[in-house]
C-alpha cells in the first residue's frame, strides 16, 4: 500500500493524479503541478497534517474538483512512507519548475 503520483492522462501535462493504491473505491484526485508544489513543500516542512478518522487518514489535496473528490483516504503507514520519500526528493520531478 502506497500513495502514488503520476502525470494525469487528461490535459497537457499540467495536472497530476494522486491516489492510494489500496483504496479500491477511489481513482484519486487531480491537482495542478502548482498546487502540488505548494502542498509538497508543506509536507516536507511538517506544516501539513492529515485529518484522522479512527485508523485512517484523509488528505485534502485536490484542487480541480471541490468536495469529497478532493480528498484521498490512506493509512498511517502509507502517509509516513510518503513523507519520508518526499523529504528524500522522490516526488520533486512532479513539482512546478520555478
Amino acid at each position: 500500500m502506497a500513495l502514488m503520483v503520476q502525470i494525469a492522462k487528461i490535459g497537457t501535462g499540467g495536472w497530476l493524479r494522486i491516489w492510494d493504491d489500496c483504496d479500491e473505491t477511489s481513482t484519486g484526485v487531480h491537482v495542478s503541478r502548482t498546487d502540488f508544489t505548494r502542498w509538497l513543500t508543506a509536507v516536507k516542512e511538517g506544516k501539513f497534517a492529515p485529518d484522522r478518522y479512527k485508523d485512517l487518514l484523509r488528505l485534502h489535496i485536490g484542487d480541480l474538483i471541490a468536495g469529497p473528490r478532493s480528498y484521498i483516504v490512506t493509512t498511517g503507514d502509507s502517509w509516513s512512507r510518503f513523507v519520508l520519500e518526499a523529504r528524500r526528493g522522490a516526488y520533486d520531478e512532479f513539482r512546478t519548475r520555478m
